[in-house]
């Protein structure tokens, strides 16, 4: 119980991160407005998205229009929506953790936006922009924020979650997104540098703080290896017999009172008696007489025992 309520403190404390992440990208946003010339951009900001404009193309149209539909509102929200459900419903094991953390982060990074683009109200490029504008400010970008909150999280899962060789190449792929999303944004004219980089860093900030009270110290369910002294240890397999080798079956510990069944006449193996040493001969003294009587090998082969002569006195 102690240990449940400490788990659900430490939580609570991380997840009060989100109102310092707000807190900062909204003195972010309000920094680079006041730094900003008249036409909203920093230094050689409106040169890049001008030089982006000045190289449209159709093809170009098309690629950066159908990279902004990825992270629009309803395709995000689609997205999120139907990876949860799988996490929940396609495994043997519903995917709680996972799926809380993937709509978390979209939904936590969605409200700081909505929170910084009220406060900051930064202009948007003055070039000709491709989509039409929405109500919020160009500080920090929202497509941008979005889909690294939902591609990453993705890549997140996918590395920490799954054990397939093709992980790093998927993860690498979902990577990808938010910075193209980023650079198409500024094709079409709808931000400037320092608002996809802003947001970048609020998509991060939420995968970090999310991740942290959804997944740190939370295991996959399923996974059996062996940490630091718990888990479970998989079954050890029987040795494969050499060529020419019978197979001995498995032994099964012996239950106190029950009868021990006899062994087969191949498996019982006699074992060898040792020979005793023969006893140590009596050291004879000099002459080859002893205080006890001659020895055994003094007497003659007949059995008779020699006759000793004392002197007369």
């Amino acid at each position: 119980m102690t240990t449940e309520s400490g788990g659900a403190a430490r939580r609570v404390g991380v997840l009060s991160l989100v109102a310092v992440q707000a807190v900062t990208m909204a003195a972010l946003g309000l920094l680079v407005t006041r730094e900003a010339g008249a036409d909203g951009s920093l230094d050689g900001e409106d040169g890049i998205v001008r030089v982006l404009a000045g190289h449209r193309g159709p093809t170009a149209d098309w690629v950066s229009g159908w990279l902004s539909v990825l992270a629009n509102t309803p395709a995000v929200v689609g997205v999120t929506l139907f990876c949860v459900l799988a996490l929940l419903l396609l495994p043997p094991v519903r995917r709680w953790p996972e799926a809380l953390f993937l709509g978390g982060s979209v939904a936590v990074q969605s409200a700081v936006f909505l929170l910084v683009t009220t406060l900051v109200n930064r202009p948007r490029p003055d070039v000709p922009r491709l989509d039409g504008t929405p109500p919020t400010s160009s500080f920090p970008s929202g497509h941008v924020g979005a889909a690294l909150a939902l591609y990453g999280g993705l890549a997140v899962l996918v590395l920490t979650r799954t054990r397939s060789r093709w992980r790093y190449p998927a993860a690498g792929i979902l990577l990808l997104v938010p910075p193209a999303v980023g650079l198409s944004r500024m094709y079409r004219g709808m931000h400037h540098l320092s608002d996809v980089a802003g947001g970048l860093l609020n998509g991060t900030l939420t995968l970090l703080v999310i991740g942290a009270v959804c997944l740190a110290g939370r295991r996959t369910p399923g996974d059996t290896r062996h940490r630091h002294g718990g888990g479970t240890r998989p079954a050890r397999t029987p040795a494969t017999p050499a060529p020419g080798e019978t197979a001995q079956p498995p032994r099964t510990p012996a239950v106190s009172g029950a009868a021990t069944p006899p062994r087969s006449p191949r498996s019982t193996a006699v074992p060898a008696t040792a020979t005793p040493a023969p006893p140590p001969r009596p050291t004879t003294a000099t002459g080859g007489s002893s205080a006890a009587g001659p020895s055994v090998a003094d007497r003659p082969r007949g059995g008779r025992a020699p006759i000793v002569r004392h002197p007369p006195a």
